[in-house]
């Protein structure tokens, strides 16, 4: 009977010993928490996904032309058909970019010194990533990254509601409209700087919610491009803004097209306007 009971013993002392180590070798735990709902799922690695972007873009940077208008930002700014802003238009928008991955690759771009103007939209990584703190000294950065006589459009944040039951992220709307101010106070600060809140024109007018997402409730589906893309034009045709050179840029969206991961390159037929933008979203600073 001793002999049993010892055994029982050693039976749980072991079981508990392995799952014991099951907990703390593993990740056992966070996988558990992320399927109960009580931890959000962790977020990729972007820099290897942002470097290599950053090193195509070095590559064409040399063959953009004279006063071309450059984009900046993230995957937003990669899925917008640029060419239904400006005929002469450079997509630079590199998914899962934060701010200060953008700053980073700014250097890259010796295009920044002969652009006619460059339009900026970033920080909604930030924010999915927890890293929004500080986000306004990034934008100032970032602005001082462009030479001063240089025009700029710069775009708050669009509205944040991303799919909890798919990402498990909740995002504070606070938080959004903060980094929205941060962008909008940025951009005050130089002459040649022009707002457009996305945060305001993609929402409904009578029951201020979100509208021109994607189901993700990240990304900008065909409507949020068309008002997005409206309120980009009226920015670039004010009088602060300098006429748009009529240069080809046949060889420079050839060079784009070739990128191995996602050629950032769009039909101006892609997208079209359907609906007029609100002048409300449109500020000047």
């Amino acid at each position: 009977m001793n002999l049993r009971k010892a055994a029982l013993a050693a039976y749980l002392i072991v079981l508990h010993v392995v799952v014991g180590m099951a907990l703390v070798k593993t990740d056992l735990l966070p996988r558990a928490a992320i399927s109960l709902g009580l931890a959000p799922h962790p977020q990729p690695d972007s820099e290897p996904f942002v470097a290599a972007w950053r090193s195509f873009h070095g590559a064409i940077d040399p063959s953009v032309p004279q006063g071309a208008t450059l984009f900046l930002g993230d995957s937003i700014t990669l899925a917008m058909p640029v060419k239904d802003v400006t005929p002469l238009a450079i997509n630079y928008g590199i998914g899962r970019q934060r701010s200060d991955q953008l700053i980073v690759s700014m250097d890259t771009y010796a295009s920044l010194r002969r652009a006619s103007r460059v339009v900026v939209m970033i920080g909604t990584n930030d924010l999915l990533q927890g890293r929004d703190a500080g986000i306004e000294a990034r934008y100032q950065t970032i602005l001082g990254k462009i030479p001063d006589k240089t025009p700029v459009v710069m775009i708050g944040v669009p509205p944040l509601t991303p799919n909890a039951k798919t990402l498990q992220i909740v995002i504070d709307d606070d938080r959004v409209r903060a980094a929205v101010k941060s962008a909008q106070r940025a951009c005050a600060t130089r002459p040649t700087c022009r707002f457009i809140s996305a945060y305001d024109a993609l929402r409904d007018t009578g029951s201020n919610r979100p509208v021109g997402l994607q189901s993700d409730g990240i990304h900008l589906n065909a409507q949020g491009y068309a008002l997005l893309t409206g309120l980009i034009r009226q920015a670039l045709v004010a009088k602060s803004m300098p006429p748009h050179p009529s240069t080809s840029v046949d060889q420079v969206v050839s060079l784009l097209c070739q990128c191995p991961l996602r050629p950032p390159c769009f039909s101006s037929r892609a997208t079209s306007v359907m609906t007029m933008p609100r002048s409300a979203a449109l500020h000047m600073s």
